[in-house]
């Protein structure tokens, strides 16, 4: 089993960009030959794992495959080129979504059930807010 982290968001927005955590590089060589499973928690517009499934598929691994827990009902049509995951829980709104392991910058991750995150928890701005408000 591997394990990795990547982000294309800042804030609420994502900026297409996506990184692999410094701390949490993935060992590619040891995917080649085997079936691959990604865990995501949220598949929304599907830049990161678009960017991201091709890196694990150039490895030579035999297959590789999506599950996630959420999918977002984007207002826009399905781009052909679209990342679907096989395996999905549940889709929500086209909102930006907190809890149960998602975070809006660092902060919301440990509510027990999903929330849509409101303007005044984005105001807030997570832990930038925190920091900034210690620091005056």
């Amino acid at each position: 089993m591997e394990f990795t982290r990547i982000s294309s968001y800042v804030g609420t927005q994502s900026t297409g960009d996506v990184q692999v955590m410094a701390n949490q590089v993935l060992d590619l060589d040891r995917l080649r030959g085997r079936h691959v499973l990604v865990v995501e928690d949220i598949v929304d517009t599907g830049k990161s794992m678009s960017r991201f499934i091709p890196m694990v598929q150039d490895c030579g691994t035999k297959s590789c495959e999506i599950c996630t827990l959420l999918t977002k009902r984007l207002a826009s049509s399905v781009d052909k080129s679209s990342i679907i995951p096989k395996y999905a829980g549940f889709s929500v709104p086209d909102e930006f979504v907190v809890g149960f392991g998602l975070d809006y910058n660092e902060m919301y991750r440990d509510l027990e059930d999903i929330w849509i995150v409101s303007k005044m928890g984005i105001d807030f701005g997570g832990m930038d807010g925190i920091k900034e408000e210690i620091n005056s």
